[in-house]
C-alpha cells in the first residue's frame, strides 16, 4: 500500500532503489517503536473490554482514529455513557498537537498532492510524524518526492498496523484477565506512558506531568471525564510554559522515539 502513494513520472508510476531503501527503513523504524508499544497497546486493549463499549468498536477505533491517547479517551467517555459531542469535543482537544505537527510538515509537503496530503494528515500519529521530521531535516535531506513519499507513507502504514494488531489482542485475551486486576487504572495510565515520548524539554515535561496526575486524580469522575480534564490541564500548563519560554518546538516529540497512536 505505500508503494501505491508515491509519486507519478511521465504518467507511469516507479519505485527506484532509493525508494524501497526509504520504505524498508521506515519499515524497520516504525517496526522498532511498534516492539516498544506491546505493552501498552495490549494493556489499553484489555482494559477497553472493562468499559462496556463493545470489542468490534473496540477494535475498530484503532483504524478510525489512529492517535493511542484520543482513543483511550473516546473509548473511556462511550464507556461511560457520554454523548458523541463530548467524544468529538474531548478528541479534538486531545489532538490539538497535531496542529503543530502539520505546521512543522507543511513546508515538507509543498509538492504532495491533495489527496496525498490528506492521506498523509490521517497517518499523522505522534510517532509518524516523529519519524518523518528527523528523516526530513537531516543533513543529507530528505531525498526526492518518492523517497519522502515511501518513507512517511510505510512509517504510517506499519505504525497503524502494528497498534490495531495490539489492541485487538488486547481486547480479544481482555476476559481472560483476573478481576483483580485493576484494569479500570490501564487506560489512564497507558494515556500517560504514550505521552511521555513527546517530552523533549520543560515545556513538554510540565504539559505531561500535569496532565498525568490531573487524569489520575481526576479518574473517579463520571462519563470519563478524568482523562479530558487531564489533557486540558496539561495543554493550558505546557502552554503558558511554551509561552514563556518562547520555542515553538517545545511540545515536539522527540525524534529518536515515540504511539501512538
Amino acid at each position: 500500500m505505500a508503494i501505491v502513494c508515491l509519486g507519478w513520472h511521465s504518467g507511469t508510476m516507479t519505485t527506484s532503489s532509493p525508494t524501497r531503501a526509504a520504505i524498508a527503513a521506515a519499515t524497520r523504524d516504525a517496526g522498532l517503536i511498534v516492539l516498544g508499544y506491546i505493552p501498552f497497546g495490549l494493556a489499553a486493549g484489555a482494559a477497553m473490554t472493562q468499559t462496556g463499549v463493545s470489542p468490534a468498536l473496540s477494535i475498530l477505533s484503532s483504524p478510525i482514529i489512529f492517535a493511542g491517547a484520543s482513543q483511550l479517551v473516546a473509548i473511556q467517555l462511550l464507556g461511560s455513557g457520554a454523548g458523541v459531542a463530548l467524544v468529538v469535543f474531548s478528541v479534538l482537544i486531545v489532538n490539538a498537537r497535531h496542529l503543530l505537527y502539520s505546521a512543522s510538515l507543511e513546508p515538507h509537503w509543498n509538492g504532495w498532492s491533495r489527496w496525498q496530503r490528506m492521506l498523509g494528515a490521517f497517518l499523522l500519529a505522534d510517532p509518524v510524524y516523529a519519524l518523518a521530521i528527523s528523516r526530513y531535516e537531516r543533513e543529507a535531506g530528505a531525498g526526492s518526492k518518492a523517497e519522502q513519499l515511501g518513507y512517511y507513507f510505510a512509517a504510517g502504514i506499519t505504525c497503524l498496523i502494528g497498534w490495531t494488531s495490539l489492541v485487538t489482542v488486547g481486547v480479544l485475551l481482555g476476559g481472560f484477565v483476573p478481576s483483580w486486576v485493576p484494569l479500570e487504572l490501564a487506560i489512564p495510565l497507558t494515556f500517560l506512558l504514550l505521552v511521555l515520548p513527546l517530552i523533549k524539554d520543560r515545556a513538554g515535561l510540565v504539559a505531561a506531568t500535569v496532565g498525568g496526575i490531573v487524569a489520575l486524580l481526576a479518574h473517579p469522575l463520571p462519563f470519563g471525564f478524568g482523562l479530558m480534564i487531564g489533557a486540558i490541564a496539561g495543554l493550558v500548563v505546557g502552554g503558558i510554559v511554551l509561552a514563556r519560554s518562547g520555542s515553538p518546538a517545545a511540545l515536539a516529540p522527540a525524534s529518536e522515539e515515540v504511539p501512538g497512536a
